[in-house]
């Protein structure tokens, strides 16, 4: 009995709700249909549907296996898509994780002309500051600011590096000093900076002897707003920050101390067969940013 017949038929059975009905809707006996379905527990050896004489429910594994099945068939069902059509173009929804502020910046503006360019592609924008799992929170692609992970499961490809600045208000520099060099530092209030950063500019026990100011965050925006808000200095990505440079609420400062680049990747899950959808989102990211940054 062909395995993909059987999982065409399970995910019918969950999405109609009964067994008869599915039978009807794929032109089939109800014998069949419960063949089918009996084929799939013997093979996995559990019960993915729990049946009365009324209705049907999905068991725990009976949802694992129904959001598995979902993908299988939707990757064939694309696969005869293309080949009926004899090209390869993107079509289908692409989940995309980044940071807010690179986000709603430089990701927001690239996704418009991709789907623009793309008119069969959808893209939902997650944004957030923490480091998602992409394996096991279903992400298709995430942009990851600095280092990318040393992982087997996980391919990086490189985008372009940005630049950073250290800044504070002119209200806290009228009533703290101005920093002149990175030690000033240390007598100084610092919101959340990086120290991954701080091992690359300065010394590895340089970040020891720096001061945590009150307010803490693992939000860029919040911790631009607080030093906007006169709460400390921040290292931050000039592209983060040079708006409020541009209309006096921040004053960059140590310039003559370059901090480093950051690296900026796309992480994607590596696979066997990498969707085309995403092949094409990685291609198009890897011509946009070069030019942008």
């Amino acid at each position: 009995m062909n395995l993909f017949l059987s999982m065409s038929v399970f995910v019918k059975i969950v999405e109609i709700g009964s067994l008869n009905g599915a039978a009807i809707k794929l032109g089939l006996s109800p014998t069949m249909v419960g063949k089918h379905l009996k084929l799939l527990e013997s093979n996995l050896k559990t019960q993915l549907l729990n049946r009365t004489t009324r209705r049907i429910h999905l068991t725990p594994s009976g949802v694992e296996y129904y959001h598995h099945c979902r993908k299988i068939l939707e990757l064939i069902d694309e696969g005869k898509e293309r080949l009926k059509n004899d090209q390869l173009t993107p079509s289908g929804q692409i989940t995309l994780s980044c940071p807010e502020i690179f986000g709603n910046k430089k990701i927001l503006p690239f996704s418009l002309k991709y789907m623009e360019r793309f008119p069969e592609t959808q893209i939902h924008i997650s944004l957030t500051d923490r480091l998602v799992d992409i394996i096991r929170e279903d992400v298709d692609i995430a942009i990851r600011i600095g280092e990318p992970p040393d992982s087997s499961e996980i391919i990086a490809r490189p985008l372009a590096r940005y630049e950073l600045v250290a800044c504070a208000s002119p209200a806290y520099l009228e009533k703290y000093g101005t920093p002149e060099k990175p030690e000033d530092l240390f007598n100084h209030q610092c919101i959340s900076l990086n120290e991954s950063v701080l091992d690359q500019w300065q010394p590895p026990n340089f970040k020891n002897n720096i001061r945590n100011s009150r307010l803490t965050s693992d939000s860029s925006a919040v911790i631009r707003q607080g030093a906007i808000s006169g709460m400390g200095i921040i290292i931050q990505a000039k592209l983060s920050v040079e708006d409020a440079i541009d209309t006096g609420l921040l004053i960059p400062i140590l310039g003559h101390y370059p901090l480093p680049d950051r690296k900026v990747s796309a992480l994607y899950a590596r696979k066997k067969h990498t969707p085309v959808r995403v092949k094409f989102l990685l291609d198009a990211l890897q011509e946009y940013f070069p030019q942008e940054n």
